[in-house]
């Protein structure tokens, strides 16, 4: 009967488990440096096209997202003709490498179950058994797992001259790794949020973003 209960046990916490897994938080490292000042806060603003143009369209999905954020903070795109304050760089890439780890491995070891005497005065012979616990790690081996890294970064240039240059005003870097790989569209919009949390930021400061994978939420710390 214990057997049975401890299997339920181990059944319960194996489902809360993937529970839990399936509601783990999509986390980024973000880090941000700025040398923003106050004059640049209704700027108006214009991306600076991709070099690649097979990848325009795509590239103006994510500008789009950009956009939608910079418009939050009460800047604007800059019409056509119109000299931007502030030119936005934009670049996003994907890579994807190969990490070796050491796997477990399970086997299942008999164990000795000795002989006993019942209230009847009968002698049960021992015998090899399965284990009730399970199988048992009994060694590990060399496994390689496929990890996706997945990077914004976000310049903000300032176009008026001091001097006559263009000079970086706000930059930004968020990076999400993921077991397995991740069409790039689907992470991409979470990137854009970690970057413009807070926005501009402490200069210098690297910090880690949860955000609620169901409702979109930024995890704060309690």
């Amino acid at each position: 009967m214990w057997c049975r209960w401890i299997r339920l046990l181990f059944q319960a916490l194996l489902l809360a488990g993937l529970l839990a897994g399936c509601a783990s938080p999509l986390r980024t490292q973000v880090s941000r440096f700025n040398a923003w000042g106050p004059e640049l806060a209704q700027s108006s603003f214009a991306f600076v096209r991709p070099v690649d143009p097979a990848r325009e369209l795509e590239q103006a999905s994510y500008e789009a997202l950009v956009e939608a954020e910079l418009s939050r903070l009460g800047m604007r795109r800059a019409a056509p003709g119109e000299a931007p304050r502030l030119q936005v760089d934009l670049s996003i890439t994907a890579q994807v490498d190969s990490r070796p780890y050491l796997r477990p491995v399970y086997q299942d070891v008999p164990v000795w179950r000795p002989g006993w005497r019942d209230s009847w005065g009968r002698i049960h012979p021992g015998y090899w058994g399965p284990d009730p616990f399970g199988p048992r790690i009994v060694g590990h081996q060399q496994a390689v797992a496929t990890v996706q890294t997945s990077t914004l970064r976000l310049r903000l240039l300032d176009t008026v001259p001091h001097p006559p240059q263009l000079r970086t005003v706000f930059e930004s870097t968020a990076r999400h790794e993921a077991s397995g790989t991740l069409a790039l569209p689907q992470i991409v919009p979470w990137l854009v949020r970690a970057v413009f949390a807070d926005f501009p930021g402490q200069n210098g400061q690297v910090s880690e973003l949860r955000f609620d994978a169901r409702t979109g939420e930024l995890l704060r710390p309690r």
